[in-house]
């Protein structure tokens, strides 16, 4: 048998080395280019809460986009916002922000101007894809916190209402404080507080109720909610003298022994009272007839 010997240079064997070596780069190029690999969202903030009139900044960031389409959609109505770079639900508030970055990092913010309280809810950033491809964000829309004051007569009534909305979930845990000091039925035995839900708006409400004011009401009431933090409102309530009654420190003296004697009841939509004993009944209006007297002879 023979054996046929073909003559190499030195220049051949170079290139063979070549070829394979460009063989192997497009194979290692093709198992590793980018187009292979799915996107992938980056992580980010997935509940927002601003409050009402400021803008709000829905972040999404993707990896390895490549050639698909970005999405973002309104959950809570089942609303396409954007498509792409376009927006596709005509408002002058809703604003597609793009940013591309290394790394094949795209931004795709959405950003709401002038926020309301129905634009409170779910969003949904998606993917076009055949597999399910989306990342959720929560935007809770609050009353920016109400800082005001109040001046009333000694003897009125105090009525105040707090009502926080916190999205699509009814916030709880509402609570009134006096000074800094939340106010409890022990140390505000006179004053009334009613809470209730509202389905309709997905809010809360609360009543504080004083059915006659003293000096000692007067001070900085707040009303704030413990799972909505921002949810805040202040007034300065101060108690000052009827312009048309004299003073006379008796009957304050009478207001706040009335006070200790009287528990404050809140049944069925009224206010009630309920003594403790008659005999400290019949000594109070002793002393109430005492003071009209008084203020008859002057």
């Amino acid at each position: 048998m023979d054996i046929l010997v073909f003559p190499v240079s030195r220049l051949s064997v170079l290139g063979i080395m070549c070829l394979l070596t460009q063989v192997i780069t497009e194979s290692v190029e093709k198992f590793t280019n980018k187009s292979f690999i799915n996107p992938v969202f980056l992580p980010s903030v997935t509940n927002i809460t601003v409050k009402r009139g400021s803008l709000a900044v829905l972040p999404c960031s993707i990896q390895y986009l490549q050639d698909k389409q970005v999405v973002w959609r309104f959950v809570d109505e089942d609303k396409f916002l954007t498509i792409g770079k376009k927006t596709w639900f005509k408002s002058d508030k809703i604003i597609l922000e793009h940013l591309s970055q290394d790394d094949n990092i795209t931004n795709w913010d959405l950003l709401i101007k002038n926020t309301e309280f129905k634009n409170g809810g779910m969003y949904e950033c998606q993917i076009t894809s055949t597999v399910d491809l989306t990342k959720r964000v929560q935007l809770n829309v609050l009353e920016t916190t109400i800082k005001g004051d109040r001046s009333i007569d000694r003897g009125e009534r105090i009525y105040f209402v707090c009502n926080v909305t916190g999205g699509p979930h009814i916030p709880t845990d509402i609570t009134w404080y006096k000074d800094g000091r939340p106010i409890t039925s022990r140390e505000f035995p006179h004053a009334v507080i009613t809470k209730y839900k509202s389905s309709v708006n997905n809010s809360s409400i609360t009543e504080f109720i004083v059915d006659r004011s003293v000096f000692s009401d007067t001070g900085v009431y707040t009303c704030k909610s413990k799972t909505v933090e921002t949810a805040e409102a202040q007034i300065l309530l101060q108690i000052g003298d009827t312009v048309h009654v004299k003073r006379i420190p008796v009957f304050e003296d009478l207001k706040e022994e009335k006070r200790e004697e009287l528990s404050a009841v809140y049944s069925s939509g009224s206010l009630q009272t309920s003594s403790s004993s008659n005999n400290t009944s019949m000594s109070v209006v002793i002393k109430f007839v005492f003071i009209l007297l008084t203020l008859i002879n002057r």
